[in-house]
Parts: C-alpha cells; structure tokens; sequence
C-alpha cells in the first residue's frame, strides 16, 4: 500500500510539472517530464493519458516515428481507443507510409467511434489517392452530416465533382463552402476553375482575385495570368505574373509564363531570362519550351 501511494503522489507531481512546462511553452521539458510519470503510472488509464500527451509533443517536433510508436502502445494497453488508431493513420501518412495502412487504422478508429470527423475526412482523401472517387465522396459527405460548418469537407467534395466535370454539382459545394466561410481561398480558387471550364473567363477572373486578397498562392496568380495570356493580353499577363514571382520566388510556372508573355510581345531577352530562372527551379521546364511554339526562337540561345 505505502509503494502504491509512493508511485501515485510521484506520478501526479510528475504530470503537474509536466503541465507547468506545457503552459510555459517549454515542450522539451514537458516531454521529459511526462516520461518520468510513465514510469510511476500504475494503471493503464494514467498510462494511456501520458502516452498521449508523449504523443501529441513528438507531433509537435514532427517527430513522427516517436509518436506512432507511443500510439501503437496505447493500442496494446486498450485495443478500442479510436484516438490511437487514428493516431498511428496520421502518423504513417506524415512518414508516407502506404495508403493501405493508413486506410486500415482510420477504418479501425470509425469502428471504435462513429462519429470520428477527421478520421473520415483523412480516410477520404486516402481513398481520393487510390482513385476511388466515390468511397472518397462517401467519407466526405460523412464529415458534413456530423458537422454542417465543415466548408473544408465541401470544398473537398467539390473538387472531386470538378475533376470528373460534374461542374454545376461542384459549383453547389463550393457555394455551400462559402457560404459558411466567404473568405476561404481554396473555394474561392475552385469557383474560379469552374467558370473557366464553364467558359465564363470573367467571373473566373473575379473568383481568382477574390481568392488572390486570401492567399498568394501561385496557382492562383498562374491561372490568372493563363487567361490573360488565352485573351493576348500580355502586358496584364506580365503585371500579374510580377506579383506571383514577388510571393512565389520559386515557383517554375510562374517564370515560365512570364517568358512565354515576354516572347509574344517580342522581348527575346527578357524571355531567355525568365527560362533560364525556370529551368534552374525545375530542369523539367527546359523539355517544356522544346515543344512550345512560344518558345521557338528563344530556346535557341538556351
């Protein structure tokens, strides 16, 4: 009785000056900490609930392989926690390991919990990898029936139904996405996507600069100025651009339609430049300027 109490008073000492360290930021001193209480948890709850927070710092320092390890003891104490199941999913997909595992532990953390939002909204996204379109929109649509805020899980549905050209059902969900959050980019982005498959190059333009206010995304900025280029408009084409580069310095797209804008207006020199930026980013540009008849003349000197 006198040892059991020993361990006890040691481990709660040991958790509320792990905790101390937490609200202090010190998460290195925390970890420490939480192991010593691991070594004077005497029943397997206390051991699962350090396990956890061990879990949740080792997440922190994206120390992967640490945190799936103390998820999979957390399995062998009690094999029903669906937190430790999604855990080890997560943990595997951060250490891109196969989307088979990944899909088996998020189906085991739905089995232990119905309602386990995220463990479907990853579970769709790995199915959304495997190309199975339709298990992926199940999961999706799960994740709103359980929270109908979720403008994320909508925008994720929409975008399959674009892929798959259903464009007025992806229209649908990224209006109900942005009707929960107006301003989030990703939707904003996928509305102008749509509108330009839908041949409306207008409010295409007036969604991606919405999303531009958002986000300095590149894509946003090399679809912008993919319509300017379609409508010859170059110099706009070159203006947006300008700015993409000045938030993406390392994006090969972007150099590359700048180059392609800067050879349709005639400027050969400052298109050879903006192709030798592109090709030192990505190497794989120079294979794209062989081919384009932008490029003909400037590819030469290259």
């Amino acid at each position: 009785m006198t040892v059991y109490l020993n361990f006890n008073e040691k481990y709660n000492n040991y958790i509320i000056i792990a905790n101390d360290f937490v609200s202090k930021d010190d998460l290195k001193s925390a970890l420490n900490a939480y192991n010593k209480a691991l070594e004077f948890a005497t029943t397997p709850d206390k051991k699962i609930d350090v396990l956890f927070e061990i879990s949740d710092i080792y997440l922190i320092f994206e120390e992967y392989l640490s945190a799936k390890i103390c998820f999979e003891k957390i399995i062998e104490i009690d094999s029903t926690r669906s937190g430790a199941y999604y855990g080890v999913a997560l943990t595997n997909d951060f250490l891109n390991g196969s989307v088979e595992e990944s899909i088996k532990y998020y189906k085991f953390a739905i089995e232990y919990d119905d309602n386990y939002d995220r463990a479907y909204y990853y579970l769709g996204h790995c199915y959304d990898k495997t190309g199975d379109k339709n298990a992926a929109l199940r999961c999706f649509k799960k994740c709103i029936d359980i929270d109908s805020e979720d403008y994320i899980s909508y925008n994720d549905i929409g975008c399959i139904y674009e892929e798959q050209k259903c464009y007025d059902m992806a229209k649908h969900y990224f209006e109900c996405s942005l009707k929960i959050n107006p301003n989030y980019f990703r939707a904003l982005y996928n509305m102008g996507v749509v509108y330009k498959a839908l041949g409306d190059n207008n409010v295409a333009l007036e969604y991606y600069f919405k999303a531009k206010n958002e986000e300095k995304n590149p894509y946003i900025y090399l679809n912008i100025s993919a319509i300017y280029i379609e409508l010859k408009d170059f110099n706009r084409a070159i203006e947006i651009l300008n700015e993409g580069i000045e938030y993406n310095p390392e994006s090969v797209n972007l150099f590359y339609n700048r180059a392609c804008s800067k050879a349709r207006l005639g400027d050969k020199e400052g298109a050879l430049l903006d192709l030798k930026r592109a090709v030192n980013i990505n190497k794989e540009a120079y294979n794209w300027a062989v081919n384009d008849l932008d490029l003909t003349e400037v590819i030469k000197e290259m």
